[in-house]
């Protein structure tokens, strides 16, 4: 019954608070050159190094000598003439070259302009121990510093965190949209929300589910119950081809549950199981949410 009731979804009409949603357009990035840099050519840039443990750094450089720099490291030209590259972001890796005796790296090499906004973020991620932020945006910060192999030890002393909370924000915004982050920085979902949406959608779904939810004034607990009220791993299993149906669907359930009156949430969640229709399209089908 829950794929006809999906089917049905198709033609349903949400109506979302406040103004109508206006479409977004991702600007495509600046293509640039990677370049082979020697290593030795490469410095740090002013207020960018930091101390490493380079035993900290062994499941790197094992990384590095089995498969290589997969990811290249961002340098600009030094202007002081010396034919020196000043090293922006990855020195981890270019540690580990050096330790392991590769000579040259890969690298893109940015001009001043450019520089200057990536020496503004990498200042962030070195310092953030010295800074009041966000938890989002530690957050974010923790992700990027286990992108850039730096150990979970490591980024969970720095950051003031255990272990686990590092492992589960990486797990957490792992593939991430832009349109995901965007949202968690304006704080139409917070990082509790998330969490909760990154454990029952897939990274693909993601951002469409971020993006309607974001719509609504919703608790944790209310999103959580919701999404076992619809049954959600049940209609996860319906296949790929439902996915449309099955976010409309759930775009529908929050905009109602956010217009019903305060009670319980057993209470709410019954009278969104009242409130869903019987019949789409011309099919008939079940209510998918338990009272």
């Amino acid at each position: 019954m829950a794929t006809e009731v999906l089917r049905g979804l198709e033609d349903l009409e949400i109506q979302a608070p406040g103004e109508p949603r206006v479409p977004r357009t991702r600007r495509a990035p600046k293509q640039q050159r990677i370049q082979s840099i020697p290593v030795v050519k490469i410095r740090p840039e002013d207020g960018l190094g930091r101390k490493r443990d380079r035993d900290g750094h062994l499941e790197l450089r094992r990384s590095i000598e089995q498969f290589g720099v997969l990811t290249p490291v961002t340098v600009r030209v030094a202007p002081d003439d010396s034919g020196d590259y000043l090293l922006i972001k990855g020195q981890g890796r270019t540690l580990a070259c050096r330790l392991l005796g590769i000579e040259k790296i890969p690298a893109i090499v940015v001009d001043d302009t450019f520089a200057e906004n990536e020496k503004v973020q990498q200042f962030l991620v070195e310092n953030v121990a010295r800074l009041r932020m966000r938890p989002i945006d530690r957050a974010l910060l923790i992700a990027r510093a286990r992108q850039e192999g730096e150990e979970t030890a490591s980024v969970a002393k720095r950051f003031g965190v255990t272990p686990a909370t590092v492992r589960r924000l990486e797990s957490q915004l792992e593939g991430a949209s832009t349109r995901e982050v965007a949202a968690l920085q304006r704080g139409n979902v917070n990082l509790a929300l998330h969490a909760v949406i990154a454990r029952y959608l897939s990274p693909e779904e993601r951002s469409e589910a971020v993006h309607a939810i974001a719509e609504y004034t919703l608790k944790t607990k209310e999103l959580e119950a919701l999404f076992e009220a619809l049954g959600w791993k049940d209609l996860v299993d319906l296949g790929p081809g439902q996915r449309q149906a099955r976010l409309k669907l759930l775009a529908w359930a929050c905009a109602t549950l956010h217009r019903l009156p305060a009670g319980s949430l057993e209470e709410r969640l019954g009278l969104l199981a009242a409130e869903l229709p019987l019949e789409f399209s011309g099919a008939a089908a079940r209510p998918a949410v338990a009272g």
